[in-house]
């Protein structure tokens, strides 16, 4: 039983050795240095991919505030043009109310003297 488990030892001893020239074969192999290269690629793709992100969202926030912008603009312009249908209208309320009942309210485009006796 002693000399099966030595020469059991032994084989594992030789499966080691031939195991570690495998190992030091393989690392000399070129073919590994490209898979060390593989992160920086990576990398410096993602970088690359970061940077067209950005310069997307930038581009987006430039079009989103010059579109801000156009609709700041348009909604001061109706603000204007409601207030101007505003007096107008207010004026024509005023017209049509002194055409039809005198109004009590001072000096709404009529002359009153006032006359003391």
């Amino acid at each position: 039983m002693l000399a099966a488990k030595e020469e059991q030892l032994r084989a594992f001893q030789e499966e080691m050795a031939a195991l570690k020239e495998n190992l030091l074969a393989d690392e000399k192999e070129p073919c590994c240095v490209p898979q060390r290269s593989a992160p920086k690629d990576t990398t410096c793709r993602l970088h690359q991919e970061n940077d067209q992100i950005m310069s997307n969202m930038e581009q987006w926030a430039k079009e989103q505030k010059i579109a801000n912008e156009k609709l700041g603009n348009r909604l001061r312009e109706q603000v204007k043009y409601i207030a101007k249908l505003t007096g107008e209208k207010e004026e024509s309320e005023r017209e049509s109310q002194a055409g039809s009942t005198p109004s009590m309210e001072p000096n709404m485009g009529l002359n009153l003297t006032i006359v003391r006796s």
